[in-house]
């Protein structure tokens, strides 16, 4: 064989592994393709669309015959405004409140359920399931099911406090109650969703841990604290993450079980915001205003949280 048939074997070698270099490398992006262009058309465009509208004073839909509703440029405008708007700041503190005790309550019910259902049986097995099954419903659903169980006059939760002498109990039509209404019916459906992520933590832990433990006669509350509560941190971090974010954008479920009442007791934030751009004239800009604020305050909680996390 010649130099040159030589040279030209070499050279079509090395563009065929280049070619199969690139068919390697970008393979998997072509796989990602599909979800990365959903995530654009469905969260990110809506997201920056949704931060532009923020900049304007507009209706929701543009209409000729109606001047006002023509975008106008306000810049930061919409945002001072929610600063003097009491229904904003009435559900934006309600939304915190509600945040603070919701989460947290969630977190400790996930965690029980896990430890108590962590271990592999058939009995366990059957729990999870049942434990897991609000998880699957929707939040309209959950609502309804609630309102049913915290009905004054027909509810089972009255009806059990009858058997033991204690008289019905407005649960809906009290503030304060019907805010731990939606409370326990928001722990209710998202705690197995959770105690599933937290059963995930507990399996990956080492068992050569706790038999050490056990060797050195350990107590099962210093084993808690000291091997399954650190290694178990990741999954707590995902769990109070997701909760955070969801409490934040709770709606469906307040919607159906309280529909906002009495009064205004349980108006959130998200039910304010379609209030404000669905049922006020020409007053989408300050939603989509108040959808940013939304925004800002879960992304920088959700820094934090992270950071917390990577620190210890």
């Amino acid at each position: 064989m010649s130099t040159g048939d030589q040279t030209q074997l070499r050279e079509q070698y090395r563009s065929t592994g280049f070619l199969r270099l690139m068919g390697q490398t970008s393979w998997p992006y072509l796989l990602l393709l599909p979800t990365v262009a959903l995530l654009f058309a469905f969260t990110l465009y809506p997201l920056v669309q949704g931060l532009w509208m923020s900049l304007f004073r507009r209706g929701l839909v543009v209409v000729a015959q109606v001047p006002e509703s023509t975008p106008v440029f306000v810049g930061l405008d919409n945002y001072l405004q929610l600063l003097g708007d009491k229904d904003f700041v009435l559900s934006l503190i309600r939304t915190v409140v509600f945040v603070v005790v919701a989460v947290p309550l969630q977190l400790a019910a996930a965690l029980g359920l896990a430890l108590l259902l962590a271990p592999q049986t058939r009995f366990n097995a059957v729990m999870r399931t049942i434990v897991f099954f609000p998880s699957m419903i929707s939040g309209l659903i959950i609502g309804v099911i609630w309102a049913w169980l915290f009905a004054r006059n027909s509810g089972l939760v009255n009806y059990g406090l009858s058997l033991i002498g204690i008289p019905a109990v407005p649960w809906l039509e009290q503030d304060q109650l019907a805010q731990a209404a939606v409370v326990v019916a928001w722990v209710w459906g998202g705690a197995g969703f959770n105690m599933m992520i937290l059963i995930a933590g507990l399996t990956a832990i080492p068992r050569d841990l706790y038999e050490a433990a056990a060797i050195d006669g350990t107590s099962r509350w210093r084993t808690f604290t000291n091997i399954t509560l650190p290694l178990l941190q990741p999954s707590v971090v995902v769990v109070v993450v997701l909760g955070v974010i969801g409490a934040f954008q709770v709606y469906e479920i307040v919607v159906s079980l309280t529909t906002g009442g009495p009064g205004r007791a349980t108006v959130f934030l998200v039910q304010n915001i379609y209030e404000t751009a669905f049922k006020k004239p020409n007053q989408a800009g300050i939603a989509a205003a108040q959808s940013g604020v939304l925004f800002i305050i879960l992304m920088v909680l959700t820094i934090i949280q992270l950071r917390i996390a990577r620190r210890r």
